[in-house]
């Protein structure tokens, strides 16, 4: 890199000194990100001859910049800007290059649309549901495939002609793996791609209803969806689910007084339940929807790792009338930075779905795709599947069995057997917000059940996932959230006995 230079004059004729025009200048440079921690300035002889003045000037900048705290002078190695500097920027002056622009890691609380966790100095575990362990992805073989696109497909991937429905081969092989997984007889056109579940929810808000329009929810439900769709203007209603999953009177009430236009479901399971919609009301889910003129949007959260003996198949695999928009993603098998979503229904729905698709996605990532699809040419995909889901198998079993040694009567969980996180109930009266924050001050995030409250209200239950930890982590998590648990409580009791 060129060393640095002033970009502004001195100013002779000014009352005040040269040597702190010079400090003014270097601090302004600290403050815009021209110079940042670390970078080198230049001697104070080379600085003097650049700038036409007495050494004794440039040594004087040095000395009071020193002084305030912004460089650090070396002898033998010169002059560097500060690793602490002596002040914060003002807000007014922060620029494109303040200091965090790098990281986005500052908590939110509860009632944001998009909570983060409060981040955490110490080794940390990340009961996060539905993230699976990166250290388990098919690393090599990702890297072979999209060496082999690079090297053998660079006319047909690297050239304009995109299709906004997707590659047609990962397409081919989606349906393939849906028809044998999730028992859904589809085309190539039946399916467009996506850049995961965002993307996925980007384009149903445009094109399956208008702002200001009702769209019934499940209750509780995935909290990223339902701010997704109150970002987008929809007047969403809440649907409550029970044990045989989501309840078909209130559904029925709501239909009667208002025009819906969609309906929000995950069938089979629900998330995050484990709820199974019973086959009456699968039945009569599908009846509404058409009498009304509603279309039915479902999403397979945890695709991949539902049973794998007599698994309760997605309503989109009954649905013959283009009812059912259907939802899922990759990332879970894979690794969540490599976002392939889909979305399966109505081929004409799905030409429109691709037109908007264009809008906001052109011209999309076809090296991706097509990595992707190498993966499934080769079969890597599905010996990739089998392997995590026995590792996954052992790590839910085992998780439960953790939370009950270290936590019962404290907690409650039945193993659900399928998908990759478990609700938790905890005890009446546990301060459940208090025993979150104190978890993660120990380097253990999760999320509370109020997340997926329509209403973001306190639930007494956890959402826990198991996929991304060992055993032995598994254990110490659960040992970390005992120990926050009876602190919280030793400080809830002193807090009530100074109160009285």
């Amino acid at each position: 890199m060129p060393p640095w230079s002033m970009t502004t004059e001195l100013d002779r004729t000014s009352r005040e000194p040269m040597y702190l025009q010079i400090v003014r200048a270097i601090v302004a440079d600290v403050r815009k990100g021209r110079l940042r921690p670390g970078d080198a300035l230049p001697g104070t002889r080379a600085l003097a001859e650049s700038l036409g003045v007495n050494r004794n000037t440039t040594l004087a900048a040095f000395q009071e910049l020193e002084a305030e705290g912004w460089i650090l002078s070396e002898p033998d190695r010169g002059s560097f800007i500060a690793d602490k500097l002596p002040m914060a920027y003002p807000e007014e002056e922060e620029s494109i290059a303040a200091s965090d622009s790098g990281s986005w890691a500052a908590p939110t609380p509860l009632t944001e649309p998009f909570y983060q966790p409060r981040a955490t100095d110490r080794e940390g575990f990340r009961l996060i549901p539905d993230l699976p362990d990166v250290r388990l992805a098919p690393t090599a073989a990702i890297h072979r495939a999209h060496g082999r696109v690079l090297n053998l497909q660079q006319q047909r991937i690297l050239q304009p002609g995109w299709d906004p429905r997707g590659l047609l081969d990962l397409r081919i092989s989606l349906c393939r793996m849906l028809r044998e997984l999730r028992g859904m007889a589809l085309e190539p056109g039946n399916l467009v791609l996506t850049r995961g579940l965002m993307s996925t929810l980007n384009l149903v808000s445009r094109t399956l209803f208008n702002p200001g329009e009702a769209v019934a929810v499940e209750d509780p439900a995935y909290f990223r969806v339902l701010e997704a769709f109150r970002a987008a203007g929809a007047r969403l209603f809440p649907i409550p689910v029970d044990a045989e999953g989501l309840q078909l009177e209130p559904l029925e009430a709501l239909m009667a007084r208002e025009s819906v236009r969609l309906i929000y479901t995950t069938a089979s399971p629900h998330y995050p339940t484990h709820a199974i919609l019973s086959a009456s009301r699968r039945r009569r889910l599908l009846e509404l929807a058409e009498a009304h003129g509603a279309r039915i949007l479902e999403g397979d959260l945890a695709f991949g790792f539902q049973r794998e003996q007599h698994p309760s198949l997605p309503l989109a695999s009954e649905d013959t009338r283009g009812t059912v928009v259907y939802f899922s993603a990759l990332e879970q098998i894979l690794a969540p930075g490599l976002q392939v979503g889909f979305l399966a229904g109505f081929a004409p729905l799905i030409k429109t779905m691709a037109k908007q698709r264009q809008l906001i996605d052109w011209p999309g990532n076809q090296v991706q795709e097509a990595t992707i699809e190498e993966l499934f040419r080769d079969g890597e995909i599905h010996r990739h599947l089998s392997r995590i889901r026995k590792v996954n198998d052992a790590r839910r079993e085992t998780l439960v069995d953790r939370l009950l040694f270290h936590l019962h009567p404290a907690v409650s969980v039945e193993d659900p057997g399928e998908g990759l996180s478990l609700w938790v109930q905890v005890e009446d009266g546990l301060p459940l917000d208090a025993w979150v924050e104190r978890c993660a001050a120990k380097g253990v995030v999760f999320y509370p059940g109020r997340l997926y409250d329509f209403r973001r209200n306190p639930i007494p239950f956890l959402c826990l996932g198991f996929a991304a930890h060992e055993v032995e982590e598994q254990n110490e998590a659960c040992r970390r959230m005992a120990e926050a648990l009876a602190e919280v409580r030793r400080l809830t009791r002193a807090g009530t006995a100074s109160s009285r």
